[in-house]
């Protein structure tokens, strides 16, 4: 008989064996959910320490901005009342925030470092840390300051081109032009350009060689491997089309080879590019496509009566028939002192002109006077050599139909005259060279061959159908003259690229 083997335990092995099993499985469970718990935390800390990387960045790029507001410059030991450390052995320099523990994202701080970028005084590399714990992250920028003051422009407008007309002749602009399109729809043309215009050159190609010297040389930037010089030109339009049909273009397609940079750097246009050419004729390093990108932040800056009387309290009034005579027909020829100590214009008789301070032209101080202010040729005689810095303010018309030149080389801006009036100006005659400021409330005419160096800001602007240029000295907007509306201009800080490093 076979004997059966007894299974007595055998339950109670299974059972621990199911046990163990499912004590592994606990002790697993458990080590993974603390594993993916540490992991969460750690992302948690990683993310808010990058945001604090983010609230570093925009503090430094809000004081980089006012600091740069007072000064210019970056250079002097303090950024907006912050000293700086260093530099260590990258040449970066630390800003000493002493209040950078930011609550509301968790318990963490964050630390700023910047570094200049040589030969510049409006570009920077700034490098953030974020930390929470032991998690830290970093962000590092390069960020540029734009100063976009009216005067730091080729053309500044108010509303546009004069009564959107097509302007068909062969202009030629060269720098930046801002348009803000008051009262346009985006139906409406701020500038339709047509014939050969080219709407914003970036660079003094074409500029007469004896008027280049008087200017300072432009900087250079290294672009598609090459150095070379640029205006730094960008079009700006707040409202209302630009028409470019024909040869107009805004910019030129790159050319290598040459020692001046051909497209502008940038194009912020709120509506379309109309014309034949369109958008095909924007040679623009970032397209075409991009938006205006001030908001509401710039203005047209308005003569109002109360700045109007800052100017008559601070200036020199011209008060007497005479003088008023005078000022109404300033030839090369001309032979006056009007003014005082501070204030005045004087003609030397052999066509040479001194200003210094305000000189201010009211059409209420002497009746039968317009408060115009005219300059004209005298026969042969076609051209006054000016020196000094002052501002003309006219309550009438303006007329500038003469050569209006500095003296001798790299003379302007240094040398800068600069005139504004509740009216109009105009420049009429032909083959004229004119350096200065120009503001008028209400329209700029330029009619025929004017070569301009400096800026014009107006309402509107009519170039006509003949050959004017405009070139700006970017400089100008350092050297303006006391008293020049719209002198406090509007600054603003950009990223141009980021990376987390």
């Amino acid at each position: 008989m076979m004997k059966l083997k007894s299974e007595n335990g055998s339950l109670l092995i299974i059972a621990l064996f199911l046990l163990t099993v499912l004590l592994l499985l606990s002790t697993a469970f458990v080590i993974n959910s603390m594993t993916e718990m540490r992991t969460s935390e750690r992302q948690k800390m990683t993310m808010q320490s990058f945001h604090l990387a983010e609230a570093g960045m925009e503090r430094a790029l809000y004081d980089l901005k006012e600091d740069f507001s007072g000064v210019t410059s970056w250079s002097d030991g303090a950024i907006n009342t912050y000293s700086l450390t260093g530099p260590d052995g990258d040449d970066f320099y630390t800003i000493d925030y002493n209040d950078t523990t930011i609550t509301n994202l968790g318990a963490g701080s964050f630390a700023v470092q910047i570094k200049y970028i040589g030969g510049t005084n409006d570009a920077i590399w700034i490098k953030t840390t974020g930390a929470v714990g032991d998690a830290t992250q970093n962000i590092m920028a390069y960020a540029k300051i734009k100063n976009v003051s009216p005067w730091n422009n080729a053309i500044f407008a108010g509303s546009g081109a004069s009564g959107g007309t097509t302007i068909n002749g062969n202009v030629d602009i060269r720098g930046s032009v801002h348009i803000l399109g008051v009262n346009l729809t985006s139906a409406d043309y701020a500038v339709d350009l047509g014939g050969t215009t080219e709407l914003i050159g970036n660079n003094y190609n074409g500029l007469d060689a004896g008027l280049l010297a008087k200017v300072p040389a432009l900087p250079t930037v290294d672009f598609n491997g090459e150095t070379i010089e640029t205006l730094n030109a960008e079009l700006r339009v707040k409202q209302g089309k630009v028409g470019l049909s024909g040869s107009a273009t805004a910019g030129q397609p790159d050319i290598s080879g040459n020692a001046y940079k051909e497209t502008v750097d940038n194009v912020y246009c709120t509506d379309e590019f109309g014309g034949t050419g369109g958008s095909s004729n924007v040679h623009s390093d970032n397209g075409w496509s991009n938006g205006y990108d001030l908001g509401d932040s710039v203005e047209f800056p308005d003569l109002t009566a109360a700045y109007i009387s800052e100017l008559e309290t601070n200036g020199y009034v011209v008060s007497d028939a005479a003088e008023l005579t005078d000022l109404e027909n300033i030839g090369p020829n001309s032979s006056f002192t009007i003014g005082d100590t501070n204030n005045y214009i004087e003609m030397d008789g052999t066509g040479n002109m001194t200003i210094k301070g305000i000189v201010f032209i009211d059409e209420n101080m002497v009746a039968g006077k317009n408060g115009d202010f005219v300059m004209n040729i005298d026969g042969e005689d076609n051209i006054i050599t000016y020196s000094g810095s002052g501002l003309i303010y006219a309550s009438g018309n303006v007329e500038v139909n003469v050569n209006l030149v500095t003296p001798g080389s790299n003379s302007f801006p240094a040398n800068i005259i600069g005139v504004m009036t509740s009216n109009n100006i105009s420049m009429n005659s032909a083959s004229i060279d004119v350096m200065g400021l120009f503001y008028a409330k209400g329209t700029i005419t330029i009619a025929k061959q004017t070569d301009l160096i400096g800026t014009i800001v107006a309402n509107e602007f009519d170039m006509g159908l003949n050959v004017p240029s405009v070139y700006q000295v970017p400089e100008t907007a350092n050297f303006l003259p006391s008293g020049m509306v719209g002198q406090e201009g509007v600054r603003v800080m950009k990223i141009v690229s980021w990376q987390i490093l």
